[in-house]
């Protein structure tokens, strides 16, 4: 049975702990420690911030950072993409983590971020004068950057 997740843009302020737990304590850190260190120093540190009852992530030095949430379906958080206008033909994805626990299910993980991703490629798509993603986390140099 396959598992169910939707993307929103939002996250109920009761999950602040478990969206916690995925953004700062993830244990996959490890592995793109480079592409997080690289987001960081370019553009800021991911704030979690709470609105009118809900959660969203900011950027320290970005205005307009929008936020991707995959939510199972009992509303809490598995996956998790921070990304923003960086400049006018282009959006920067700057954050993104998936529960390492998905990674027991089969192919879940790489389900949550495709989706994730996908769903930045979305608003890149539909955004008036936008023709390039830039992966801040890839393992490639030469990669960062993905024409739509």
């Amino acid at each position: 049975m396959a598992y169910e997740f939707t993307i929103v843009p939002t996250l109920a302020a009761d999950q602040r702990a478990a969206l916690e737990q995925l953004l700062y304590f993830n244990v996959n850190q490890e592995r793109l420690r480079a592409g997080i260190q690289r987001s960081i120093d370019s553009y800021g540190v991911p704030e979690i911030l709470e609105q009118d009852g809900k959660l969203g992530i900011r950027v320290s030095r970005i205005e307009d950072a929008q936020t991707l949430f995959a939510v199972s379906k009992f509303g809490n958080p598995i996956g998790v993409a921070v990304f923003a206008r960086v400049a006018p033909d282009r959006i920067a994805l700057l954050h993104l983590a998936v529960l390492p626990h998905l990674q027991s299910t089969a192919d879940t993980n790489g389900r949550v971020l495709l989706d994730l991703v996908d769903g930045v490629f979305r608003v890149a798509r539909h955004t008036h004068g936008i023709d390039r993603v830039d992966l801040i986390y890839s393992q490639r140099p030469s990669a960062h950057a993905r024409q739509l």
